[in-house]
């Protein structure tokens, strides 16, 4: 079976297989999902449609599960999880970064301010379109802008100092909602570059990320639920216990690149820039409540 996405065609293997009449209409939606922009009104912009379509999506497929809570991922759908995620909350791991980003922030506040003039409670702004750059500008590539205009050294994307910066807006930008815009056509390109990386598939194994994070959200693979993708960005920087420390959403999207066998990206690069556009604007309306901890 063939699901034909804008720019993008999605090969389903032709499996035999008893639903039921309600799995039967969670993958008729799934597909309307997927279909969103063909399936709109010609006047809605793509991104709006994608939005409503993807948000009813989730909702539809846990009802349980209040809007709000979709921004605590899979623990909005793991109770036991979310028992020992609450529990890691009493004291969390992340907070020694916290501290050192206000540091690092206050060492050069001058400098951020003129970049930054709002103040660092700012990553549900982010990422944004560039109009004088033409290109999306996520928070990190933000900072950097701004240590470079500033002659200041650039930090490390994947690195400690950068991400603790960040954890620290993101810990000042919490319950702030997110509110990306697709303000021009030019952006609207760069949102549908990125919508078409999530739903193509890659690597040996021939996933998408739709696969995990739409098909299969709320299922368990080994011992791990998989996460919805409604709610997936608003938490980062996150410490992963997996990890051992605090890291970006461009790590992770290089592990999931790496885990389907496919080469990745270097982070920052203008393939995960615009995968992380479209992937926050399906969040638009969630609250930020990073940095956070993950498995």
């Amino acid at each position: 079976m063939e699901i034909f996405v804008r720019h993008a065609t999605l090969r389903l293997p032709s499996v035999v297989v008893a639903v039921s009449i309600k799995t039967f209409s969670a993958l008729l939606i799934a597909a309307w999902v997927i279909q969103a922009a063909c399936l709109a009104d010609t006047n809605i912009p793509e991104n709006l449609a994608d939005l409503e379509k993807i948000q009813q999506y989730f909702e539809d497929r846990f009802p349980d599960v209040p809007k709000h809570e979709f921004a605590n991922g899979v623990y909005a759908l793991d109770s036991v999880a979310r028992d020992n995620w609450e529990a890691l909350e009493e004291f969390p791991p992340y907070e020694i970064y916290i501290d050192s980003g206000e540091t690092l922030w206050n060492q050069h506040q001058k400098q951020y301010l003129e970049c930054f003039p709002d103040g660092p409670g700012i990553k549900h702004r982010y990422p944004r379109w560039d109009e004088q750059l033409g290109t999306v500008i996520t928070l990190a590539y933000a900072i950097n802008l701004c240590r470079e205009k500033h002659n200041l050294a650039t930090y490390d994307y994947m690195g400690e100092t950068l991400n603790s910066l960040i954890a620290y807006m993101a810990y000042l930008s919490r319950d702030k909602i997110i509110n990306i815009t697709v303000p021009n056509k030019q952006a609207l390109g760069a949102y549908l570059d990125g919508k078409r990386f999530y739903f193509s598939r890659r690597g040996q194994l021939n996933f998408a990320c739709y696969h995990c994070h739409f098909e299969n959200a709320g299922k368990r693979l080994r011992t791990e639920t998989l996460g919805p993708a409604l709610g997936q960005t608003t938490g980062w920087p996150t410490y992963r216990n997996k990890w051992g420390y605090l890291g970006p959403l461009h790590k992770r999207y290089i592990g999931c690149n790496q885990q389907v066998r496919a080469a990745p990206f270097a982070p920052q690069s203008e393939e995960y820039r615009n995968l992380e556009y479209f992937h926050t604007h399906m969040n638009n309306g969630l609250p930020i409540n990073g940095p956070s901890v993950r498995r």
